[in-house]
């Protein structure tokens, strides 16, 4: 690919991966199917992807359903019409298919990996992210890159339980008075393209009165918000470690004889977890464009 440009080269690699595919399709679609379910979510639609997810219906596909839907699933990486081109889609599910199955896919799912990873290899090449975002739509218009470099996922062997979770977990980052001090400090510098510099100036230094007047002591958290997203939770019958977590954005392929115990996707919000009861961080941001809280006891 050495001669060929970047453009040129991400669409033969892409050929080569939708080749793979296909074949993978192909070879699974002829193979007997022991199990399958999976768990069909509703669209992001074009203009809502950055609206808060308060709850999400997942719906249900079992048997050949579930294997056509994973199939398509595996070959799909362009956005639907009217949905999000800036959200990827997912589809959390399972095939179980005979133990014996796994020497022949195997090989196939680890060439299909490689494949993608040559992909992913040629699209950081292009530099920053406008460099990378321009390669990658002006070769292949349409395409959903993080869709493209998910991995497939293959398990031989007895699982005991297979379960079906949501994750929405949040990055928290410690901080003291100062240290905000001193990012607000630098924040002076990076004026934002929309805003008037004195504006901005203005805002920083509102920031930074309001947090000198929290006492010495206080302790501040900056508390990022992780997009929710399925997960699966694996308990292995005879092998260390025996529990293992994993993505489920994509259907996962198991090639056993013996039937796990299943736990499904259910909707979107679980059962409320329990908060602790000595601290807690506040519900308002302090800063809302950093989200800052504050870290207090509770009364």
């Amino acid at each position: 690919m050495a001669t060929f440009t970047p453009q040129a080269a991400l669409r033969q690699q892409m050929s080569e991966l939708e080749s793979l595919l296909a074949e993978l399709a192909s070879r699974i679609a002829r193979l007997p199917l022991l199990e399958a379910q999976v768990y069909p979510l509703p669209p992001v639609l074009q203009g809502q992807e950055h609206d808060p997810i308060s709850e999400i219906e997942v719906g249900l596909l079992e048997g050949e359903a579930a294997r056509a839907a994973a199939l398509a699933a595996y070959q799909h990486h362009g956005a639907r019409p009217g949905c999000s081109t800036k959200s990827t889609q997912r589809l959390p599910g399972w095939l179980r298919l005979p133990a014996e199955a796994a020497p022949l896919l195997v090989p196939l799912i680890e060439e299909i990996n490689r494949s993608k990873l040559a992909f992913k290899a040629l699209v950081q090449q292009a530099g920053g992210r406008d460099e990378k975002f321009e390669l990658v739509h002006n070769a292949l218009p349409g395409v959903i890159t993080l869709q493209i470099y998910r991995q497939l996922t293959l398990l031989a062997g007895d699982l005991h339980s297979l379960g079906f979770t949501w994750a929405d977990k949040q990055t928290i980052s410690r901080l003291s008075r100062e240290q905000v001090i001193a990012m607000l400090e630098r924040s002076r510098r990076y004026v934002p393209a929309l805003s008037h510099p004195q504006q901005w100036q203005q805002m920083v230094d509102k920031e930074i009165y309001d947090i000198r007047r929290l006492s010495a002591d206080s302790e501040l958290r900056i508390r990022r918000p992780v997009k929710t997203h399925p997960m699966i939770n694996l308990l292995w019958r005879d092998r260390e470690p025996r529990k293992q977590q994993i993505k489920a954005s994509l259907p996962l392929l198991l090639c056993a004889d013996a039937s796990p115990a299943i736990k499904p996707l259910g909707h979107y919000p679980p059962k409320l977890r329990q908060p602790r009861r000595d601290r807690k961080i506040g519900e308002r941001p302090l800063i809302e464009r950093l989200h800052l809280y504050l870290y207090e006891p509770l009364d």
